[in-house]
């Protein structure tokens, strides 16, 4: 079964190129990458045993087996058009489920409420949301959409980022007094740093301009933790020096419980990604929820950007 259906949408693929005869074009309307599309292509023609597609540097042309498997799926085609529209009753609200995996600190800060926003013009439509810090594989998991913490998108996916975030570096009043304030980046290595264990490397990039190189601390402490609230506790708590994700901590350090620390270092800038499988076609609901979710960002912003 998943291999008939894997064939099916590598037809439909190759529709779309005979149709414009161009893989550069057809990539760009099925919003996924020319190389996977021609990938799927080269594997049709081996599944089918047969030259669909004569390919130049300057044009591609149909093969008189790619001209005839071509009229069968427009055939087909015309036939589920046909389908929805008898199956449609109107244009009736859209529904169903979308699943979504996302990072604590985002699921919780935005997520959330992008989906009760959303769900506003469309109540139908439901949400499954695996919010943590595992990097979940969204074929296997039979996720929709993931919200990837990363300067580095997946190739194999479809990526488009919304936003950049970052780091402070704060401690507790009560740690200062007792292991007094480190001043220089290198005073790091000699206090209990609470770090995520993704990331004991802290990179300290000087805000003056034409000073471009970072300074790496390979961060030492009493424990770590992949959850950036029990962090942000220890660090109340008076256990040593915290890096995290800057919304987390303004209101603490507002607040006068946390003091923030070499504020005129950037502390670990990372990009936020939309990331999603690449696919003949996306159901209604989920391009309607990724162009929404794209809208709430489509201003360069960094989340809680240095002040």
């Amino acid at each position: 079964m998943a291999k008939n259906h894997k064939r099916v949408e590598r037809l439909l693929l190759f529709s779309k190129v005979a149709e414009l005869l161009s893989f550069s074009k057809a990539a760009e309307q099925l919003d996924i990458s020319r190389s996977y599309l021609s990938q799927q292509i080269n594997q049709l023609e081996s599944e089918l045993k047969t030259q669909l597609l004569i390919r130049s540097t300057r044009k591609v042309r149909l093969t008189t087996e790619g001209q005839k498997v071509l009229r069968q799926m427009l055939e087909i085609n015309q036939k589920l058009v046909d389908m929805e529209r008898d199956l449609s009753h109107s244009d009736e609200s859209v529904s169903g489920l979308l699943k979504i995996t996302a990072p604590a600190f985002f699921g919780s800060a935005y997520l959330m409420q992008v989906c009760n926003e959303f769900r506003q013009q469309y109540p139908q439509v439901e949400f499954e949301i695996d919010v943590g810090n595992r990097l979940e594989d969204l074929a296997k998991r039979n996720y929709d959409l993931a919200i990837r913490v990363t300067n580095q998108p997946p190739e194999n996916m479809i990526a488009r980022q919304l936003t950049r975030y970052e780091h402070w570096l704060c401690a507790s009043p009560a740690y200062l007094s007792q292991h007094g304030e480190p001043i220089e980046p290198e005073d790091l290595l000699h206090h209990q740093c609470l770090s995520h264990p993704a990331w004991r490397e802290w990179r300290l990039q000087p805000r003056r301009r034409g000073d471009d190189e970072a300074i790496v601390i390979d961060t030492h402490g009493g424990f770590a933790v992949n959850d950036y609230g029990v962090l942000i506790e220890a660090c109340l708590a008076g256990h040593g020096l915290v890096r995290a994700p800057q919304h987390l901590l303004e209101q603490h350090v507002s607040d006068g419980r946390l003091q923030r620390l070499f504020s005129h270092y950037q502390i670990e800038a990372r990009d936020v990604w939309l990331v999603y499988p690449q696919r003949i076609e996306h159901s209604t609901r989920m391009k309607l929820f990724i162009a929404y979710l794209l809208k709430q960002f489509d201003q360069p912003k960094t989340i809680a950007a240095d002040h």
